[in-house]
């Protein structure tokens, strides 16, 4: 399925000015601190590659258990004889557990939660609890510790230490985006076991998180990429911009550089829970600087040969180009369109305002005269006008009367549609007459005020001929 590199909305985790916060009269320091993520959140006030992370995602695919079963099954299918023979007999890799697989400008790449670890400088140690279900005794827990106890409290009325967790856990962990702000029952036991200072596994909450929204994704139900700035880091790290700089096609274009939006004390003044924010020359700033390489970090592409690199990057490029042509035929079908139908509306503009040029020259050609008693001749020949054009149209034979068949090569009238087409029309007839005799009496009563009453004769004289 081809998407549109534009129409992803890539998610930036939002870096924390803890500092701040405190200078602001909210200490998280104790709880962060418990976790062990200082480190974590220090790596996400860094460099975000849009470009690249968007890049991965429209490519990216999981790689668990089952898919290394079907392709067991498929290499079966395909050559027999190697049923009932391991991976290794067949020529694969070990199963080494669950990975994210993707592209980048042509070079393969896939990840794992150690890569993740690595990347966030968290040990992937502590709680996880996934697919919980509504009556998960920790809910209750839940419930009780940040709630008071009623389930039916809303999240508006949490103590403000837990909103600002909160915003934590949606801002800086699991971006959903295009949907509700309620966490959803996983995240409300990361919320728990943050606010109850238990440490919780981020790596893979985080591994976890990014296979769903790409599961999502391939469903065609979402085009949010979270965790930007944490793909970005592995990326970093894991050399892929490095070999990208050997072949120069590195640049500021290129990469789409981008930070995340920084959460401080002025964020506790957009959420109202303080009325002023009190700034400081020691707040931190949102930067552009990359990272430190870190040492021995888990390799993210098994490819290092200069000569397969270089044609990855030449099939990438050639993909580019057509994906590139393809767009520009859309944009420029729609810009067709569109002009098309604005000179179709100008035009229709124009003989509109020349029609309406036209109305207006020939009704000053033809000024409105008042009615008065000097008008006697012109109403006496309006009427004479009026009711010669009644008998003509009473007198003239319809096409039906004259034997004259009504055919359509697409249409084929029923006797049952005629007989009530005629029943309509004499109804329509017959309110003519009504309208005509009411119009005759309130006629006749506007004659009598202005003093014209004596032309009655003359107007029976002639309905009477009708």
């Amino acid at each position: 399925m081809f998407i549109p590199l534009d129409s992803l909305d890539v998610q930036i985790e939002s870096p924390v000015d803890f500092a701040s916060l405190k200078r602001n009269g909210m200490d998280m320091e104790a709880l962060i601190l418990a976790q062990n993520m200082f480190d974590y959140f220090h790596m996400l006030n860094g460099r975000t590659y849009v470009n690249l992370v968007k890049d991965f995602s429209v490519r990216a695919e999981i790689y668990d258990k089952e898919s290394a079963r079907t392709a067991e099954e498929q290499a079966v299918s395909r050559n027999p004889s190697l049923k009932g023979k391991s991976r290794e007999e067949m020529g694969r890799e070990p199963f080494r557990g669950l990975e994210i697989r993707s592209a980048v400008m042509g070079i393969p790449i896939a990840i794992t939660q150690e890569v993740i670890a690595r990347a966030c400088r968290v040990a992937p140690e502590g709680s996880f609890l996934w697919n919980v279900g509504k009556k998960d005794p920790l809910l209750d827990s839940y419930n009780n510790l940040l709630l008071k106890g009623n389930p039916t409290a809303k999240l508006v009325d949490m103590e403000v230490r837990d909103k600002m967790l909160l915003k934590f856990v949606k801002d800086c962990f699991f971006q959903k985006g295009g949907g509700s702000d309620q966490p959803s029952l996983d995240h409300k036991l990361v919320l728990y076991f943050l606010a109850a200072y238990q440490a919780i596994n981020l790596p893979r909450y985080l591994m976890h998180h990014l296979c769903w929204d790409i599961k999502e994704g391939i469903k065609g139900k979402r085009k949010q990429v979270p965790c930007a700035r944490l793909l970005s880091e592995i990326l970093f790290q894991g050399g892929l911009l490095k070999t990208l700089d050997k072949f120069n096609v590195v640049s500021d274009r290129v990469l789409g550089i981008a930070t995340g939006k920084m959460i401080n004390g002025k964020t506790l003044q957009h959420m109202k829970i303080i009325k002023k924010f009190s700034p400081n020359e020691k707040d931190l700033k949102e930067s552009s600087v990359p990272s430190r390489l870190m040492r021995d970090f888990s390799s993210i592409s098994k490819e290092d040969i200069p000569e397969v690199l270089t044609g990855y990057l030449a099939a990438y490029a050639k993909e580019s180009d057509d994906a590139s042509q393809r767009a520009a035929i859309a944009l420029a079908r729609k810009q067709k369109v569109a002009k098309s139908e604005a000179t179709n509306y100008d035009s229709a503009q124009k003989v509109a305002k020349s029609e309406a040029t036209n109305y207006d020259s020939v009704s000053a050609s033809n000024p409105k005269r008042k009615r008065g008693k000097r008008d006697s001749s012109i109403t006496q020949e309006a009427v004479k006008l009026t009711l010669e054009e009644i008998e003509a149209e009473e007198e003239r034979p319809s096409k039906r009367q004259s034997g004259v068949d009504i055919v359509s090569p697409m249409f084929v009238v029923t006797p049952e549609m005629a007989k009530r087409c005629k029943e309509h029309g004499d109804q329509i007839l017959a309110e003519k007459k009504k309208k005509a005799a009411q119009y005759k009496l309130e006629r006749d009563e506007k004659l009598k005020v202005i003093g014209q009453g004596d032309y009655g004769n003359f107007y029976e004289e002639n309905l009477a001929e009708v």
